[in-house]
């Protein structure tokens, strides 16, 4: 299933990411450095990275898989968050930015005060750590089934590649490696699309759309319109409050201005609104050539068609291509991981060893503190993996759904509503959460598909997706909607009287309303510094790709990676010239 030729991909990417950690290891003076690159980088650079941690090894793996069997019907889910992200251009990634803070919990802090910070952090950390968990191990046991690999071991690897990256780089060399491996995933993926759109069996993009099963083009066989439509909404629902929350604002924190915080949005727009249907192909390829019959080639998943993506790719790549695919999906995991790792690191230092363990820590204590937090989670992160096979019984796509909305849906409306609605008391935003994660316990237990029908359209018997996706348009209609009330409702007990919460509550709406400064001379030079070091990552690994033209296939095998490892080199020397040149000439210019 994988050659030699692949590992040697895989083994020069792994050095590769480990050298990102080491090139960035002295960069972080101090924990804002550390935590959110010192608020230096340009658009470019945040929009990249955010666009990277929007998605993960799960969209080659439980997305691919329910593509297999329900064609675009799964794109829906990509494109439920266009919409948030539109509302994050225009009313809340500036406002991100204008909190002035190192890490999101420490906005919440100056909004609802220290006791709701304390309660978010430790309600939020875990959350973190688990669901990197479930991530790596989606990949881990992924991986292993593909290389045939024993799962632990490939579980141990790919988890201390991503701790030391974010231990030793910090901010840096997340940011930075996001940006090369935005490139090595897009392009590899691009490649087998197009590689398997012109297989004679599929004839091409009209070939796709006529041959693919019958449930891709017909929805209404696993799903009535009816349901379909709620369930689009509950994830634009849930999305809307979730990117819009105080905690999904390290990316914006990281900005150097409030324009650069708009413009970083730029990508993760492009990259949504068209990454989904590139990535919808091989699936679909995979479920025209091979039907029930993929469970005879994934035979070790618990999930066969999870292997959908992979399975195209390894009939259409050429050989040595396969590795840098695997790459790429792992780049994705990566991403979101080294992410997560980061930010869980700065809510555990800056939201509860800072203020509470030692309040007069000097920053050099702080961020070696910083660095063994990281690394110790790394470890819980690869032991939650570990543990989390024997556990998993469902499909990682509805797993994961059910999850941001019966967990992440209540935490984030409090964090999302408090940016713009101002007399509520302090304990307005927890105890949302409590009632919101209640609310998710009732449905889960209690709530079943027979009681709406009474409704028009909703009536039984129900399908099997009807059902899945009753428990997530029930859930986040009635989170929702209950959550909004409590927190408007709590308005009612606003007195004023708390000085302290007052002074620090309408601190933050001064910031809000004042827009960052223009950045410094040292600040330009800085984001220009990492511009250029980015540039040469690029030069580095696509000169890698293009030398694997030396691997013997035949004239269109070896032109793939000829574009892939080309478009790289032209990408890293245009990034690496434009920044040489505004460094000489020391231009404010934040595009590359």
């Amino acid at each position: 299933m994988i050659g030699g030729y692949d590992l040697i991909s895989i083994a020069f990417y792994l050095a590769f990411i480990i050298g990102v950690g080491l090139t960035y290891a002295r960069r972080s003076r101090n924990t804002s450095d550390y935590f959110r690159a010192g608020g230096t980088l340009p658009w470019w650079i945040t929009g990249a990275s955010t666009w990277m941690a929007g998605f993960s090894a799960w969209t080659f793996t439980g997305a691919a898989g329910k593509m297999f069997h329900n064609g675009a019907y799964t794109v829906l889910l990509y494109y439920a968050i266009l919409l948030p992200l539109v509302v994050l251009v225009v009313f809340t990634g500036h406002r991100f930015r204008r909190m002035r803070v190192v890490t999101p919990f420490e906005g919440v802090r100056l909004r609802f005060g220290p006791g709701t910070q304390q309660f978010f952090t430790w309600a939020r950390l875990p959350f973190l750590l688990v669901f990197g968990g479930i991530t790596l191990n989606s990949v881990g046991v992924f991986m292993a089934a593909v290389l045939e690999a024993d799962t632990s071991l490939v579980i141990v690897l790919l988890g201390g590649s991503v701790t030391l990256l974010a231990m030793l780089g910090g901010s840096f060399g997340v940011v930075a490696s996001d940006f090369v491996q935005m490139f090595l995933v897009v392009l590899v993926t691009l490649i087998v699309a197009v590689l398997a759109l012109n297989q004679p069996d599929i004839g091409g993009i009209s070939g796709l759309i006529e041959k693919a099963p019958a449930a891709h083009k017909d929805w209404s066989l696993f799903s009535r319109p009816q349901f379909v439509g709620l369930w689009f909404f509950a994830l634009i629902l849930t999305k809307l409050f979730e990117e819009n929350s105080i905690d999904k604002s390290a990316k914006f924190l990281m900005a150097r201005s409030d324009r650069d915080a708009r413009l970083s949005l730029v990508i993760p727009l492009v990259g949504m609104a068209l990454g989904p249907l590139m990535w919808l192909v091989p699936p679909t390829v995979a479920a025209i050539r091979h039907g029930d019959d993929i469970g005879r080639v994934f035979g070790t998943l618990k999930f066969p068609e999870e292997g959908a993506f992979v399975l195209t790719a390894i009939e259409v790549l050429p050989n040595g291509m396969l590795g840098l695919l695997l790459c790429g999906i792992f780049a994705a995991t990566l991403t979101s991981m080294d992410a997560g790792l980061n930010q869980g690191a700065g809510i555990f230092v800056r939201n509860f060893f800072l203020p509470v363990l030692s309040p007069n820590c000097p920053e050099r204590r702080l961020l070696w503190v910083s660095k063994v937090a990281t690394g110790a989670f790394g470890a819980i992160m690869v032991v939650c993996a570990c543990a989390w096979e024997s556990l998993r019984n469902v499909q990682l796509f509805d797993l994961m759904t059910q999850v941001a909305i019966s967990v992440g849906l209540p935490m984030s409306i409090p964090l999302f509503l408090g940016l713009f609605w101002k007399r509520t008391p302090s304990w307005a935003a927890w105890s949302t959460v409590v009632i919101g994660l209640a609310v998710s316990f009732m449905v889960r237990m209690w709530f079943r598909p027979e009681m709406c029908g009474w409704i028009p359209g909703l009536e039984g018997p129900f399908l099997e997706e009807e059902r899945t996706t009753f428990f997530i348009f029930a859930g986040a209609l009635l989170v929702g909607g209950i959550c909004c009330s409590w927190f408007f409702g709590s308005r009612l007990f606003y007195t004023g009287k708390d000085e302290d919460y007052v002074k620090r509550h309408d601190e933050f709406f001064a910031r809000q309303q004042a827009p960052c400064a223009q950045p410094l001379e040292e600040e330009l030079a800085r984001g220009t510094m990492i511009g250029r070091s980015i540039g040469r990552l690029c030069l580095t690994y696509g000169a890698f790709v293009t030398g694997l033209v030396l691997i013997p296939n035949s004239l269109s095998g070896r032109l793939c990676f000829v574009l892939c490892g080309g478009v790289m080199v032209l990408a890293g020397s245009l990034i690496w010239y434009s920044c040489r040149e505004r460094a000489s000439r020391g231009s404010d210019d934040s595009t590359p």
